[in-house]
Parts: structure tokens; sequence; C-alpha cells
């Protein structure tokens, strides 16, 4: 086992809105297990199959997500303490400030990232540079429009974890990450079990899951998106046309089939 320590700025250190060790501890709750559980689940079936020699989680979450890399880092922020923690290779580090050099990640995992993020948008970025070509990056996060989501509008102020996040909905990670220049390859909803806390409970209303996810996927209580990024990236901005090319006639060859073109033509006189 290796732990690394990044020095983090103190002006993004101080941009966490949430106390890591609560966030860290949901995690351990029955209702966090079984969350993690079936997002684990949805993950190792949308990442699409190739070799992926070297992956990263960043997060509060302790449960690995790196089952298909070759080489699994964890990056945990410098608050929280993993020294339980057996057979993984940490770091310190934050989401907004990735220790690692670019194009340099196949596989990148954010569970539950950008929700307790004062900066979404920094983290996509930072994820997105470091992103090597034809890697992947996993974002998973809890559903704004969801059961989850009304609990957490219904919640009294000041919320408790996770309901203290600030919950983010398909389409904008999905929109997000096109901006970036990032393809969408997959993207599932997770978990239709209510928010309790109870284990008994969670175990009896388990036949939620596959109910939920045939007639009201749009309630689930997470969600899970898998973009890659292509080496070839297409812009979607038009460049104007150079003057020059603009009455540039084409080559006769050109109009032939190939097998015509790369043959001599003699010209038969009248």
């Amino acid at each position: 086992r290796r732990h690394l320590r990044v020095n983090v700025p103190r002006r993004l250190r101080d941009r966490i809105s949430v106390p890591n060790s609560d966030i860290s501890r949901w995690f351990g709750t029955p209702l966090g297990v079984e969350l993690v559980r079936e997002t684990r689940g949805s993950v190792s079936r949308l990442v699409p199959p190739g070799y992926y020699r070297t992956g990263v989680q960043v997060g509060h979450c302790r449960d690995s997500f790196l089952q298909k890399v070759e080489h699994a880092y964890h990056g945990v922020p410098p608050q929280d303490s993993c020294q339980e923690e057996k057979e993984k290779q940490q770091l310190q580090c934050l989401a907004e400030q990735l220790p690692f050099g670019a194009r340099s990640i196949d596989l990148l995992v954010l569970p539950f990232v950008l929700e307790f993020s004062a900066d979404p948008h920094a983290v996509l970025r930072e994820a997105n540079g470091v992103l090597s070509p034809e890697g992947c990056l996993v974002v998973c996060g809890f559903n704004r429009w969801g059961l989850w989501g009304l609990r957490r509008a219904i919640s009294f102020r000041p919320r408790r974890t996770p309901w203290a996040g600030n919950f983010l909905s398909l389409n904008q990670i999905q929109d997000w990450t096109r901006l970036l220049g990032l393809e969408v390859v997959a993207a599932a909803s997770v978990f239709y079990r209510p928010p309790i806390g109870s284990a008994r409970l969670l175990n009896r209303v388990s036949f939620l899951e596959a109910a939920g996810d045939r007639w009201w996927s749009l309630l689930s209580g997470a969600y899970v998106v898998v973009v890659k990024k292509r080496a070839f990236a297409q812009s979607t901005r038009l460049e104007p046309v150079r003057a020059s090319r603009q009455h540039c006639p084409k080559p006769f060859a050109s109009a032939l089939p190939r097998q015509v073109a790369t043959r001599k033509l003699r010209v038969v006189g009248r």
C-alpha cells in the first residue's frame, strides 16, 4: 500500500461546503452501503470492455469502482483519512486539482463528487485534462428530479448529509460533458428504493429495483454516466472558407473511379 500527500491550495480546501468526515461516514450506513452496491454493479456493466492500464477514483466513497484496471489509484480529500483501507494506492488530493499529467489516465471515476464540490465545472474540466485519448470518465451522482431530490427539497435547513449536497440532473451532466468534447457512451438510472435508514426495510423493498427500472426510471435516486474522450474529436465550431479555396477547380482525376484515375489517360483525336 502506498500513500502520497499532495499540497492542496488553501483556496480550494476552504471551498468544500460539507465536512468530509460526514460524507464518508454516511457511505458506511445501511442506506449508503446499498446505494454503493447498486451503483458499482451499474458501473461494471456500463464501462466499455477494453484494456485500462491506469485507473483513478476520486472522492469520499471508500468502495472501489475500479474493477477493470491494471493499476488503481484512489484519491481522497486532505481531511478524509482511510487508514483501514488495505491494498490500495492512495493519495490525498481534491477533484479540482488532480496530481496527474495531461492525458495520463485511462479510466477516471467520480462517485458522488460533483454534488459536494463548490465548482463542479472545474472538476469536469480537470478530469477532461488528465483523461487520455479513448479514455473513459464515469460520473455517479444523486438524481435531482427523483425521489431523493424530493426528499432533499423538503428537508429543513441546515440539511444533513447527503441532503446538504447540490444535486444535479442527468441532463446537466450530459450537457456539460458534451461542451467539453466528450462523447456519452452509456447512461443509466440507479436505485429506486426510498431513502430509509433501516437495513431491514431496505431488504423488504428490494423488489422496487426491478420494478422501478421498468416503470419509473426518471424517479431513481441516482444515475451513472459514462463518457469517452475521442482521439480525434470533431469540433462543432464552423470555420469560414478561405477566399483562395472558394473558386479552386477540382482536379479532373478526382472525379474518376480510383482504378481509372491511377491509369494513364490517352487522348483520342477526332
